[in-house]
């Protein structure tokens, strides 16, 4: 789901009948869907409730056998009535959480942003995808917030937890180095609706963002594991944390586990440490090994002491075969792809953790201090940090040597997904 989504941001139209030059709305969208527009959002701010509905009917059932989702500007109402693949709100609409009361788990988010203050709260909401609206002046839309700028726009991609799409101000000249900055795709308007040729203008827009389009190692490691990772999110283990309901043998048994794997864990990120060159990138390593393992030291501390936990447990066959993969590659002494099986330990903690922490249940939950630890702002800085690393390193490595770190790197993911799987299912 998530990694179709990012597909589907990559050239995003949204419409606007007064830019369209007197042609059927349904025209245009057709042409652009034939020119590889991978999502269009209906945007009608003047046409009554009934037109609207009509209208997007007729675009649901042109779009939906080409499998390009239909989003709804703003309106719940008309998303539900036309079961369209979900809806676009902004900072004014109605409230994240009544529209998604009303459409449900599946249905598809989007929310506006219109600087940074916006954005750090929209990581902790469930959304889809957030738009960073205006990039650049549009005169689309009169009525928007100081324009982001190629840097704001980068300091925002790299703060969101959400996929991003860029928006006002997307055209054949502008689209090519908003892609570099990072985003996951574009917004256009005018440049497919006020196009002579929608069709051609898309064709030449999707040729743009393919050629601009940056795909760092930890982008593709992350949507070669995300089928793992919806697998874990899945897992009745992580449903009842969340919800606070899992049994307590369950989760003893997974902290006896984890202190095991954790203190092994401690052991091989100095050595990691000690791979890396002299200078700040090792010093920043060594701080964020230090802190991140007192911090999850100090959490386990704490829920042994409240539990009772009897720590003095063997390996199961999951702890012990997930230790043999890291310290294989930690004994080979390769940087390179110790640190890629490494990586899941933390990126995967810390994807749940934030998870989670979206999700969770208000009423008091008995593990609150494991989710707050792994969804902590400290935790996600130090792993964006690690992560910042990885690509450096991978940049610098052979295709060859990056190809042998996605199998350390997807190996130690399938891992993480067994250890939950074993601590759920030994308990009967």
């Amino acid at each position: 789901m998530k990694q179709q989504l990012t597909n589907a941001l990559k050239l995003y139209l949204v419409t606007d009948r007064p830019l369209s030059l007197g042609r059927p709305l349904e025209e245009i969208v057709c042409e652009a869907a034939a020119g590889g527009v991978t999502m269009v959002q209906l945007r009608e701010k003047e046409c009554s409730t009934g037109e609207f509905v009509e209208l997007a009917r007729r675009l649901k059932s042109a779009l939906a056998p080409l499998s390009i989702p239909l989003i709804i500007n703003d309106r719940v109402d008309v998303a539900l009535a036309v079961d369209a693949d979900g809806v676009h709100i902004g900072q004014s609409d109605m409230a994240y959480e009544d529209a998604r009361r009303l459409l449900g788990p599946e249905k598809i988010i989007g929310l506006s942003v219109e600087n940074i203050s916006d954005l750090v709260r929209a990581n902790s909401l469930d959304v889809d995808y957030v738009g960073i609206s205006p990039v650049y002046g549009t005169p689309t839309k009169q009525d928007t917030a100081e324009p982001f700028g190629l840097e704001g726009l980068r300091k925002a991609v790299e703060l969101s937890v959400h996929p991003t799409v860029a928006i006002g101000g997307m055209n054949a000249s502008t689209i090519g180095e908003v892609m570099e900055a990072g985003t996951d795709g574009v917004a256009v308007v005018s440049a497919i609706c006020s196009a002579p040729s929608p069709r051609k203008a898309a064709e030449e827009l999707k040729n743009i963002i393919k050629k601009h389009t940056t795909m760092s190692w930890t982008k593709k490691a992350w949507e070669a594991s995300l089928p793992i990772y919806e697998r874990i999110i899945a897992h009745p283990f992580i449903k009842e944390l969340a919800e606070g309901t899992l049994a307590t043998e369950r989760f003893v048994n997974y902290i006896a586990q984890d202190e095991i794997y954790i203190k092994n864990y401690g052991e091989e990120m100095m050595i990691l440490a000690d791979m890396l060159p002299e200078g700040p990138m090792q010093q920043m390593f060594r701080a964020y090994a230090k802190e991140g393992m007192e911090a999850e030291g100090a959490m386990h501390q704490l829920l042994i002491d409240r539990f009772g936990i009897d720590t003095a447990v063997e390996p199961s066959p999951v702890t012990a075969g997930y230790m043999a993969h890291t310290r294989k590659h930690i004994n080979s002494g390769s940087l390179p792809h110790s640190l890629a099986a490494m990586l899941p330990c933390m990126w995967i903690y810390n994807e749940v953790g934030l998870y989670i922490y979206r999700h969770r249940n208000p009423n008091p939950n008995p593990y609150a201090e494991w989710v707050a630890t792994y969804a902590s702002a400290d935790f996600t800085d130090g792993t964006k940090a690690v992560l910042e690393m990885c690509d450096r390193i991978a940049a610098e490595a052979t295709e060859e040597v990056r190809q042998e770190m996605m199998e350390a790197y997807m190996v130690a993911a399938e891992y993480e997904w067994a250890f939950w799987d074993w601590a759920y299912q030994s308990v009967k």
